[in-house]
């Protein structure tokens, strides 16, 4: 694991907040000339502590209208079946997010799609119709109270435990 010190940590909650902000103007921000800053940037992306950078659009503006979780239990737990399951689901662009979890479901999914049909065809097409998949359940989402994509960025370390 990375160390990251207080000014690596004021780099990258800059960073979160503002993925557009200047070298100059994040520098001046964590206290660093822009040489050194960008030292420390380079450093973070090549070891894998930032990830890479994204614009976050309207979903409504690509015609997407309905956001649902969608639960997936797979008919049995092997790996032959999860790799199945993966592969089919793979390159799908409805699926924003798939999480391998744990209790009675195996997966769960956050999908986007345009209206009901379209939801209706991906989960009887695209979910229903994969070999290894014992049951779905769709939960659709009313509103979202709380989208906070962000994640906190403690000024410190946390101990060790």
């Amino acid at each position: 694991m990375v160390e990251l010190d207080q000014i690596d940590r004021r780099i990258l909650a800059a960073l979160q907040a503002n993925g557009r902000i200047s070298n100059l103007e994040l520098a001046e921000q964590v206290g660093l000339s822009p040489t050194p800053c960008s030292r420390r940037i380079k450093r973070l992306e090549e070891t894998g502590v930032i990830e890479g950078y994204a614009a976050r659009i309207s979903p409504a503006a690509l015609g997407f209208g309905i956001c649902v979780m969608v639960s997936v239990r797979l008919a049995k737990q092997s790996p032959d079946a999860a790799s199945q399951f993966l592969t089919a689901i793979q390159g799908r662009p409805e699926i924003t997010e798939c999480l391998l979890v744990t209790g009675n479901v195996d997966y769960l999914l956050r999908v986007w799609v345009k209206d009901i049909e379209a939801l209706r065809s991906f989960i009887t097409e695209a979910l229903q119709s994969i070999p290894c998949v014992a049951e779905t359940s769709t939960m659709v989402i009313l509103e979202a109270t709380t989208s906070n994509r962000l994640l906190s960025v403690p000024a410190k370390a946390r101990p060790k435990t």
